[in-house]
């Protein structure tokens, strides 16, 4: 086997076992198509995945794959967005000084914004709604005072004069009179006053719990909506060239004749060397693992590898019993495109605990893929 031949090979299986690494990390794919359009060989995978994740983990580096190396060319977003409408009441407070509609109404918005995070919108005022009550109260103090004439008197006499009144239902007490003469008479030559009236005033004090001020609530209402992006389809496209085969060059001799036999030497040496190598990456090669068990990850069409098999195609099973950790809920089961090749159409069992799940091999390209959930098997009667 020549030294090409076997840097190519262990080339092709160190970037096998990274690619594979990388898969595990990445999406799992919803669909995967292998396709030849218009000439052009092509791997096309399509995600479904949440706005928040990060596209940039879907490309790929350079892979080989079924006879070509596969470049990545390009990736396709496709948003998908939802609409989504509910009717909200918000309420407000306002305070005024009067009980007045019109100057409440002047601290009160025809219409208001809304915007909770998600829902926007614009309210409007609803005004079968107004409530308005004090926002308290305090003690007002005042007096009331009456003013009556009493007269004509004969005399500037007290006795004439009332000691309290009745104003609007409340009694108020005399607290003055002022006396004025209003007729005079001739006594002896001298003029005398003959006639008089009293001016009394009357007063009493007076007290009244009054509002400090008001405060109504009135309540908007409206219709308010959410849009936004739910998902995303990202459908990426890699293309690929077809690989050729290296051809070995021919060796050319060189340098004195002396040192050929060492050449040679040192080349047999080398060969068998590399040989032994090669048969021992090959014999790893032919044994490696060729069914794949998942259970899913944290995340929504992510999955974590729990198990490893090497199954023959002629006992197309594996048992599951003793994995650990053993999977409660669904498994995936990834049969590799080698052995998915021979066993297509053959039906593959996976033996678990709950039961033994036999399925159909559907398919060879890239790899046959099957989930079931162990927890819904069903022992058959015996």
């Amino acid at each position: 086997m020549k030294l090409k031949y076997i840097k190519h090979l262990a080339l092709c299986l160190v970037l096998t076992l990274v690619l594979s690494a990388t898969a595990f990390a990445s999406p799992v794919p919803d669909n995967l198509v292998v396709e030849n359009l218009n000439g052009q060989q092509r791997i096309v995978k399509t995600y479904v995945l949440s706005p928040e994740t990060d596209p940039g983990i879907l490309k790929e580096p350079t892979f080989d794959y079924d006879g070509f190396t596969y470049t990545w060319a390009f990736t396709i977003k496709e948003e998908h967005t939802f609409l989504e409408a509910k009717p909200v009441t918000q309420t407000v407070t306002v305070e005024t000084a009067k009980k007045d509609l019109n100057v409440i109404l002047e601290q009160l918005a025809p219409t208001i914004p809304y915007n909770d995070g998600e829902y926007v919108g614009e309210l409007a005022l609803d005004h079968t709604t107004l409530s308005t009550v004090a926002a308290g109260y305090t003690t007002k103090r005042g007096s009331v005072t009456a003013t009556k004439t009493i007269g004509p008197l004969d005399r500037n006499d007290m006795s004439y004069v009332p000691a309290t009144t009745v104003k609007n239902g409340m009694t108020l007490n005399l607290a003055n009179v002022e006396w004025q003469v209003i007729g005079s008479d001739v006594v002896g030559d001298m003029m005398a006053p003959c006639s008089y009236q009293a001016i009394a005033t009357y007063s009493a004090a007076t007290s009244s719990q009054v509002a400090t001020g008001y405060v109504t609530t009135a309540e908007y209402k409206g219709e308010v909506v959410a849009e936004g992006v739910d998902s995303i389809t990202y459908t990426v496209v890699y293309v690929g060239t077809e690989i050729v085969p290296e051809m070995p060059e021919p060796v050319q001799p060189d340098g004195p004749a002396f040192v050929l036999p060492w050449g040679i030497i040192g080349g047999v040496l080398l060969a068998i060397a590399l040989a032994a190598l090669a048969g021992g990456g090959v014999f790893l090669f032919l044994r490696r693992k060729n069914v794949y068990i998942y259970v899913p990850g944290d995340k929504p069409r992510d999955y974590k590898l729990i198990a490893k098999f090497r199954v023959e195609p002629s006992q197309p099973e594996v048992d599951i019993q003793n994995v650990d950790p053993y999977p409660e809920g669904t498994v995936a089961v990834e049969i590799k495109r080698p052995l998915a090749k021979k066993l297509v159409g053959q039906p593959f069992t996976v033996r678990h605990r709950t039961a033994d799940h036999t399925y159909a091999v559907l398919r060879d390209r890239p790899a046959d893929w099957h989930e079931f959930d162990p927890t819904e098997e069903k022992e058959e009667p015996i």
